[in-house]
């Protein structure tokens, strides 16, 4: 008889993927997984069927962490940019706090690996569906998909955060600077 699943063992190897699709891309081998998280590879196929669903699970757990920790600054009665520039600073916060999972998220973010399904979950996590439908619509935006947009907008927050990272006494200036930018994007 097979033993019962354990939620801290799933979480453990979510973690140990977002940690070794951080260091080697998409394409970091299951093999590399299970060895990270202390299992064998078999372990790993009875927590998840395949690679792909390890992927969007692993994607939609951070996700999951990386709201959590941003959704305090959500107050809806703020004017839009005022809004976006608290979620802007909240990311940038988590995303220095915890380098490893949002490397591992922005690469999965920009593949065709994440379902329409796990898209769809992470809209629902998203605590301003207004700001999304404004930056959708925006001008930049026109006639383009909204992983365009998702690529753009992490574009300019790995570059606020690589900068922030190099040079900590500096992380408030690269923050506004790099608010700037998305605010030009999508919001003027």
């Amino acid at each position: 008889m097979a033993r019962p699943k354990s939620e801290e063992k799933k979480l453990h190897l979510l973690e140990a993927a977002a940690q070794a699709v951080a260091e080697r891309g998409v394409g970091a081998p299951t093999a590399l997984v299970a060895k990270l998280a202390g299992v064998a590879e078999g372990t790993l196929f009875r927590y998840f069927a395949t690679k792909e669903v390890l992927l969007n699970e692993m994607y939609l757990y951070i996700c999951e962490q990386s709201w959590g920790a941003t959704r305090h600054t959500f107050n809806p009665s703020l004017p839009l940019v005022q809004r976006a520039k608290a979620m802007w600073d909240a990311h940038i916060d988590w995303a220095l706090a915890h380098p490893v999972w949002n490397r591992a998220a922005t690469q999965l973010a920009v593949t065709e690996i994440l379902t329409d399904a796990t898209r769809a979950a992470e809209m629902e996590l998203f605590p301003d569906v207004g700001m999304m439908e404004l930056v959708h619509s925006s001008e930049v935006m026109a006639g383009h998909s909204p992983q365009y947009a998702d690529a753009l907008f992490i574009s300019i927050a790995n570059t606020t955060i690589d900068f922030a990272l190099r040079e900590p006494g500096r992380v408030e200036a690269f923050k506004a600077s790099g608010f700037k930018a998305i605010r030009r994007m999508f919001f003027d």
